[in-house]
């Protein structure tokens, strides 16, 4: 059985998540940390192996890892990917993907140029209620699709974009309204300056990422409508998502789903029973499944389970949604690309 030797960029909380996939991975090895702060690499040394490093291009010559997971801040991600990736390494990419969508285009070009596996860690179509509603909206059970609605605190609303892409794939038209508040807005070490969720740094950012007050997003699907809505002032570790499925077949309402139970409570048909009988997948174990997913894809030569062009996908309908806001008017999704 082939062992793969794995490197993480960045010591924050989703890169120790990564860390722990890997060295607690069967097929897996840690072999580097790498990070600005000398104090927290040796940390993650002393917790999941391998070596600290102070730059992305040392550990690359000197570990050459098989994969590696950036799990930096969103806007510097693309130097160590593109590293990562002319280096040969296949790479898991934390989301969204890049701070713009030129960054991200970037990203995947050299992807493709390199011939190496493009992850986006996605982890929530890990979780195993959204697998199987997927499954289940794949083969039909929920009959002919009407309405999807979402709620959520606003770090969940990359994911929930990329949650409707997985559930049905890309809207046709895309309407939305926002409301801002700067005051509302909690800083972020390291952001960039002035609007501290939008990125861009002024009104001209052209992803949303994180709402602060509220946005609320339409999107037309052949056949039936969508809704997503989020706000900075849901209370988070109560309710990080719910959302009701409604179909002709069957109806479905998932509430409040936490950092202990993603699966949250369903509840309204047999496909509820089914959500709820399942055991609880925590945030956690959520890192688990997905980065042990795109380490399969990798071993196995086949595409990551969320792959680039999934995560640049997600930044162009984030975009798509900033422009209705912005402008009051319908986007037309197949053009926004």
């Amino acid at each position: 059985m082939k062992e793969l030797k794995a490197a993480v960029v960045g010591t924050g909380g989703a890169a120790r998540l990564h860390a722990a996939a890997y060295a607690g991975g069967e097929q897996t090895r840690l072999v580097g940390v790498v990070s600005g702060d000398q104090a927290r690499a040796e940390e993650f040394v002393a917790e999941f192996g391998g070596r600290g490093y102070r730059s992305v291009e040392e550990m690359l010559e000197k570990e050459r890892p098989d994969v590696v997971s950036v799990a930096t801040l969103e806007w510097d991600h693309e130097a160590p990917v593109l590293l990562a990736l002319a280096a040969g390494s296949h790479v898991l990419c934390e989301k969204p993907m890049a701070h713009e969508l030129a960054a991200g285009e970037r990203i995947m070009a050299a992807a493709r140029r390199a011939g190496r596996t493009l992850g986006v860690n996605f982890n929530y179509r890990s979780v195993p209620s959204h697998r199987l509603i997927e499954q289940e909206l794949e083969r039909g059970g929920f009959g002919r699709v009407g309405l999807f609605s979402a709620h959520m605190h606003a770090y969940l609303w990359p994911h929930l974009l990329d949650l409707l892409r997985y559930f049905f794939g890309d809207p046709e038209e895309v309407t939305a309204a926002m409301v801002d508040d700067q005051t509302l807005r909690p800083p972020v070490s390291g952001g960039p300056r002035g609007r501290a969720w939008e990125y861009g740094g002024s009104a001209q950012g052209e992803l949303l990422y994180h709402p602060s007050v509220a946005v609320a997003a339409t999107f037309r699907y052949a056949g039936f409508v969508a809704t997503m809505s989020g706000s900075a002032l849901a209370p988070l570790e109560q309710n990080f998502w719910s959302f009701a499925l409604y179909g002709s077949g069957d109806a479905l309402v998932v509430d409040r789903a936490t950092r202990a139970n993603l699966n949250g409570t369903a509840e309204l048909g047999k496909i509820a029973e089914r959500i709820a009988a399942l055991p609880a997948c925590s945030y956690e174990e959520s890192f688990a499944l997905s980065v042990g997913g795109f380490v399969e894809a990798v071993l196995a030569g086949k595409p990551a389970p969320v792959t680039g062009d999934d995560g640049l996908a997600e930044m162009r309908l984030d975009a798509a949604i900033v422009q209705a806001a912005r402008t009051g008017r319908s986007v037309s999704f197949s053009h926004a690309a």
